[in-house]
């Protein structure tokens, strides 16, 4: 542990979280309140790793760019003529102001708003108007001086965009390929579009918790065991919890890299979810998969699978006991072609809001708690919180690493 580590947690409550499951604890109520960690957090886990920070369909086309902030450091998305997406840091080297001020459409060039120097849509600088008195002045003009945009390592998959601050996070592909692996057997992971409402603009959501980043993903796609007592639509199951009657578990884990997901047959889950009258979005779209899924993607990934659809779940953190929520599903091409499709997905986004209402009580209930004196870490229940307990040695792993 290093000094900037050991400002924020002892030796005694590192160790706690990477013992086995048996003995473990949670990371401490600090990890998820205190300002100085979610700092250290910043530079640490999501500066080294492969982050999404919203969906490629809200910069559909070329000319399109959309300026955001992520964790106070402003950054710009571009859609280039060529079709590709990138990301750069929004400041102009020469005047340190913001390149873009709001959003815009169809552009083919960047026109900085406070000094005129243009760039193309690959952030090089194409045009210093009067730099050196010369209205037609161009780059030359700045005499070797840094002049482009910075660009950010960015990657667009899964219909969402991803950085890379640090450019040390490896292959994009390398890093989702254990989730391709896993759910592709079932689904069509590479045919799935995003849901679009009737005027054919996408179907994305967004919400704000009151709640540290992390006990949200911990809730959203590897807590098995809140379901039956959180959420009416398990309470009303037969098949939730999920256990046989000897007690034996209904549903598969896997932990590789990245990746942490649990699978349950649909044969044992048949009659928890209410059927979505749509095409499927399996291999066959006749017939729905025989597994669906709760994956999640560390850091501040997750998405489940069922039947007819995945919904990619971005959380970004807005400080330490604030996260934005951005959420779209994707379906079947011929989902979206069916005629019955809007009433369908009205139904399908009925169910999250109650789900996600219900979860926000509980999330933001265990955010109180983390004021208490009391109870600074938690046990885990060695049945159900294997993801869990990864989860939270994962973060932990990152915070080492000085």
């Amino acid at each position: 542990m290093d000094e900037r580590l050991l400002e924020v947690m002892t030796r005694a409550e590192r160790d706690r979280v990477m013992a086995p499951i048996g003995e473990a604890m949670t990371l401490p109520a600090q990890a998820f309140t205190d300002g100085a960690w979610h700092a250290l957090e910043v530079e640490r886990v999501f500066a080294r790793n492969w982050t999404a920070v919203m969906f490629a369909s809200e910069l559909p086309c070329g000319g399109d760019a959309r300026p955001f902030d992520l964790f106070d450091q402003p950054l710009l998305a571009v859609r280039g003529s060529d079709g590709t997406l990138r990301v750069f840091h929004n400041i102009v080297p020469y005047d340190g102001c913001l390149a873009l001020l709001h959003p815009a459409r169809g552009l083919d060039c960047i026109d900085t708003p406070y000094h005129g120097l243009r760039y193309d849509l690959d952030g090089r600088l194409v045009g210093a108007p009067y730099w050196d008195g010369n209205p037609e002045a161009g780059p030359e003009a700045l005499d070797g001086r840094p002049c482009d945009l910075v660009e950010v390592p960015s990657a667009e998959r899964l219909g969402a965009l991803f950085i890379n601050p640090d450019g040390g996070a490896g292959d994009v592909d390398e890093w989702l390929m254990p989730w391709r692996r896993l759910v592709g057997a079932d689904f069509a992971i590479d045919r799935l579009v995003p849901a679009r409402d009737s005027d054919g603009q996408p179907l994305i959501e967004q919400r704000t918790v009151n709640t540290n980043w992390k006990t949200y993903q911990e809730n959203a796609s590897i807590n098995l065991l809140h379901e039956a007592f959180t959420h009416d639509i398990y309470r009303k199951s037969p098949e939730v919890p999920r256990v046989g009657a000897a007690g034996e578990p209904r549903f598969e884990l896997t932990m590789e890299g990245s990746l942490l997901a649990f699978a349950h047959s649909r044969d044992d889950s048949g009659a928890t979810y209410d059927e979505v009258h749509l095409p499927s979005a399996g291999h066959d779209t006749s017939t729905v998969p025989e597994r669906g899924y709760f994956t999640t993607l560390y850091p501040n990934v997750n998405i489940p699978l069922l039947d007819t659809f995945a919904k990619v779940n971005i959380a970004l953190p807005r400080g330490p006991g604030v996260t934005e929520l951005r959420h779209l599903r994707f379906y079947a091409p011929e989902a979206l072609e069916d005629p019955a499709f809007q009433d369908q997905e009205r139904q399908v986004q009925h169910l999250f809001d109650v789900v996600h209402g219900e979860d926000r009580i509980m999330i933001e209930a265990v955010q109180a708690a983390r004021r208490s004196p009391v109870c600074r870490q938690h046990y885990y229940a060695p049945f159900w919180d294997r993801l869990h307990h990864r989860f939270n040695q994962l973060v932990m792993t990152d915070m080492e690493r000085a």
